[in-house]
């Protein structure tokens, strides 16, 4: 029995639908699952390279606090607050290296908690005479460690973050010296580019964001615990702490009022953050549903060609439908395609601008190590030219008796000294320009014998008056110094031996060279009082002394250790057998070394 002929359009239709239904599902499916991975795909490399820029903005200040914490100047104070001359020095000070550093605040906080000295002297809102005891990051420096904290200034209403590191001295820790790093304008760059960008904190607060209106909010409800933590650090001051209109849909995606987005996390090294990238997913749907339209499209046209061998009238009508439709279709994916690739010069070139930036900042950091470099030398030349100069005036006078007596070859003598004091003198101070056009020291080889001779002549005078006797080893080895570095090694050490044994009748100082374990070893010993094994580490850094304050700059042993390390060597501060103290400087053995050493032993 034949189906009724007003049935069979019926049928054909409930067939169509039974093929194209599932076929656009899948469509559907397929278009918003590919377009979902894609947003995860681009929230995950853009939250690597925002994380990489909020590392960036932190690092750039976190050896700030732990460098400056080393500086005389803010020891003084610590140990005398209520000193006016160190204190308006100290806060000239921390405004000085502030503006040089760009860092929002840098201040110094007693062990009490009370600020003593802050870069914002002059302000109104000045962090001085405040107490921040209540800071976890004070706290935590004050036990030793780094501390970092961010939080909203209880005296500025900012938010920033805060690196804190501890001021020591002999005894322990005597003080605190933090940063405080604003990243406002971090968030005004997240804003203009159009992206959803938010930090949240242990505690599920979303401490930075690109978005005004999600700053301070939570992703859910605090806890009694959280509320009770965050009101006894202040983090957040007065902030109200509102949970934010946000509902998990499925793992990944999130809704906040009525847009729906994807969430890509990365777990951030500072603190217990982690950076969200919230990409809309309302393209994406509109893209699936266009997939299906276009497959709508296309099964329509081969409807209409199946209908062509029926109807030839309405097959060309048809096809020239399709062809017009197809074209559309095809001028749709190409502006597509173009903007696709618009986008990708456009965060190409946001990517090439950032590596100009960055290595603009390594440049810049280069050139500012270098500069405090040269500065050091400066100040260890005027340092190191004392010695020559005090010897010039003995020789001088020697030679005025001589003349008087005319002694003619004690004054030659005598003169001869002279000008080799002030061909020293040139030396030292032609270092400067050495270093500032960035040669080095090393790289040439000097005899320890003749740097003896010249260190022995300049000391001759004050071992005399010391009553310290000098006694000099040489094994006939060459060091890879520059003649005048050599010397300038020497002197710092038997200058350095000399004043340990200040006081003492009996003083001795031992200058000598040898071969020990394979290297080549200039050693100066004396038997002082010897140095405390907690100082040691501590020794070799600048402007480190333990001289009487006004007695030494700390320069002497940082200079030495600089020229000793440039040329391949180390410095090393020992303990000597039977009392006082070691310096050894020590090279491999090279050729030259083997060399000698077959020497000797023949």
């Amino acid at each position: 029995m034949r189906p009724s002929p007003h049935r069979l359009p019926f049928a054909r239709a409930m067939a169509l639908l039974a093929i194209v239904l599932p076929l656009a599902w899948a469509v559907h499916a397929y278009r918003l699952t590919s377009g979902m991975d894609e947003l995860s795909r681009h929230a995950a490399q853009r939250l690597a390279l925002l994380s990489a820029s909020l590392d960036a903005a932190l690092l750039r200040f976190e050896s700030l606090p732990s460098t400056l914490a080393q500086h005389p100047l803010l020891h003084a104070l610590l140990a005398d607050p209520h000193n006016p001359d160190l204190l308006a020095r100290s806060n000239a000070l921390l405004e000085q290296i502030n503006d040089r550093a760009g860092a929002g605040m840098l201040y110094l906080i007693a062990a009490d908690g009370n600020t003593l000295a802050a870069s914002n002297w002059r302000r109104q809102d000045s962090f001085v005479g405040e107490n921040y005891a209540f800071r976890p990051y004070f706290r935590d420096a004050l036990t030793g460690s780094a501390g970092r904290f961010f939080a909203v200034g209880a005296t500025t209403r900012v938010p920033g973050f805060f690196i804190a590191h501890p001021v020591h001295d002999p005894h322990g820790v005597i003080g605190v010296l933090a940063v405080k790093v604003e990243l406002t304008e971090l968030e005004r760059t997240w804003a203009d580019s159009g992206e959803s960008v938010m930090v949240v904190d242990g505690h599920g607060v979303v401490a930075l964001t690109s978005n005004a209106d999600w700053k301070f909010g939570t992703l859910a409800p605090l806890t009694d615990a959280s509320r009770s933590e965050l009101e006894r650090t202040r983090q957040y001051y007065s902030a109200a702490l509102t949970p934010l209109a946000m509902h998990w849909a499925d793992a990944g995606r999130a809704r906040i009022g009525r847009a729906e987005y994807v969430v890509g996390s990365r777990a951030l090294d500072w603190l217990d953050w982690r950076m969200l990238m919230l990409q809309e997913t309302a393209p994406v749907r509109a893209a699936a549903w266009q997939s299906v339209a276009g497959v709508g499209l296309v099964l329509s046209v081969l409807l209409a060609a199946g209908l062509y061998w029926r109807q030839r009238v309405r097959r060309l009508r048809e096809r020239l439908a399709a062809q017009a439709e197809l074209e559309r279709i095809v001028a749709e994916r190409t502006a597509d395609l173009a903007a696709t690739n618009e986008q990708l010069l456009r965060e190409i070139s946001e990517r090439t601008s950032a590596e100009q930036r960055l290595r603009s900042a390594q440049r810049a950091l280069i050139e500012a190590n270098r500069l405090a470099a040269l500065g050091q030398m400066a100040a260890g030349v005027a340092h190191e030219i004392n010695q020559p100069l005090a010897a010039m005036r003995s020789f001088a006078g020697n030679a005025l008796t001589f003349l008087e007596r005319g002694r003619l070859e004690p004054l030659r003598d005598n003169l001869q000294q002279i000008i080799g004091l002030v061909e020293r003198m040139a030396r030292l101070t032609s270092q400067l320009k050495v270093f500032a056009s960035r040669q080095q020291a090393s790289g040439g080889s000097a005899s320890a014998a003749q740097a003896m001779q010249v260190v022995e002549g300049w000391f001759r005078e004050r071992l005399a008056k010391a009553g310290v006797r000098l006694a000099t080893e040489d094994a006939g080895l060459q060091f890879p110094l520059q003649p005048q570095a050599l010397e300038q090694v020497m002197s710092n050490l038997v200058g350095n031996a000399l004043d340990a044994l200040v006081g003492r009748t009996d003083g001795r100082i031992e200058l000598r060279t040898r071969i020990s374990d394979g290297r080549r070893c200039l050693e100066v010993a004396d038997n002082g009082p010897g140095i405390d094994a907690a100082l040691r580490e501590r020794i070799l850094q600048p402007f480190f002394s333990t001289k009487p304050l006004g007695q030494g700059l700390g320069l002497g042993l940082s200079i030495v250790g600089d020229l000793v390390e440039a040329s391949g060597g180390r410095l090393e501060v020992l303990d000597r057998a039977g009392g006082g103290a070691l310096v050894r400087a020590s090279w491999p053995v090279g050729r030259e070394g083997a060399r000698i050493t077959k020497e000797n032993r023949a």
